[in-house]
C-alpha cells in the first residue's frame, strides 16, 4: 500500500509520515525531494518550490510516474515493510484520484488549518526565520485559503480532509486511523 498524505505546508504532513514510520515501520519520503530534482535537473517543466499555484499540476505527472515505480515494488498483499508514505504539499485528491484510477494500491488523508493565525506560523521560527510580519500574516492566510481548497477538492473525489486547527495532536490521531 502506498499512503499518501497531502496538504499546504506546516499542517502536519511530515508529523504524520514520522507517526507511520514509528508506529508502523512503513518508510517514506516527502515530495520535496521529487520538486528539488525537477527544478534544479529539469526546469524546462517549470516545477519549482514556492507557493504558487501551479506547482501541484506541473508535478503531477512526474508523481505519478513515482507512484508508479514505488508500486512496482509492492507485493499483493504487502508487508509494513513493503508499504512506504509519500507525503508532500503536490499530493492533491486529483493525483490520489488518478493513481487509484490506474489501479496503484493507494491511501490518501489530506490535512489543513483553515484557522491557522501569525501565532501558529511562530511557533515553528525556523521556517519563516527572519521573516517580516507582512511575510506571516500573508503566509498564514495562504495556507488557510490551500486548505479549504484541498477541502472542497477532497469532497468529489471522496478522499479525506482532516482539519487540524485546534486539536493538532486529535488531528493526527484521526488522520492515522484514516490511512
Amino acid at each position: 500500500m502506498i499512503y499518501l498524505i497531502g496538504g499546504p505546508p506546516r499542517v502536519g504532513k511530515s508529523t504524520l509520515a514520522r507517526m507511520l514510520l514509528d508506529r508502523d515501520r512503513i518508510p517514506g519520503c516527502s515530495t520535496d525531494t521529487l520538486v528539488s530534482m525537477l527544478q534544479n535537473a529539469a526546469p524546462h517543466h517549470g516545477v519549482r518550490h514556492g507557493t504558487h499555484p501551479d506547482k501541484a499540476e506541473l508535478a503531477q505527472p512526474f508523481l505519478i510516474e513515482f507512484l508508479r515505480a514505488v508500486a512496482d515494488g509492492i507485493g499483493e498483499e504487502p508487508e509494513p515493510s513493503e508499504c512506504y508514505v509519500v507525503e508532500g504539499d503536490i499530493v492533491t485528491p486529483a493525483v490520489a484520484a488518478a493513481a487509484a484510477g490506474l489501479g496503484l494500491p493507494v491511501a490518501a488523508v489530506f490535512l489543513g488549518n483553515t484557522t491557522l493565525t501569525v501565532d501558529d506560523l511562530r511557533i515553528a521560527p525556523h521556517w519563516l526565520e527572519g521573516a517580516d510580519d507582512a511575510t506571516y500574516c500573508r503566509t498564514a492566510a495562504w495556507i488557510t485559503e490551500r486548505s479549504a481548497i484541498v477541502r472542497d477538492a477532497c469532497v468529489p473525489t471522496g478522499q479525506v480532509y482532516i482539519e487540524m486547527g485546534g486539536n493538532h495532536t486529535e488531528g493526527l490521531e484521526r488522520a492515522y486511523a484514516a490511512l
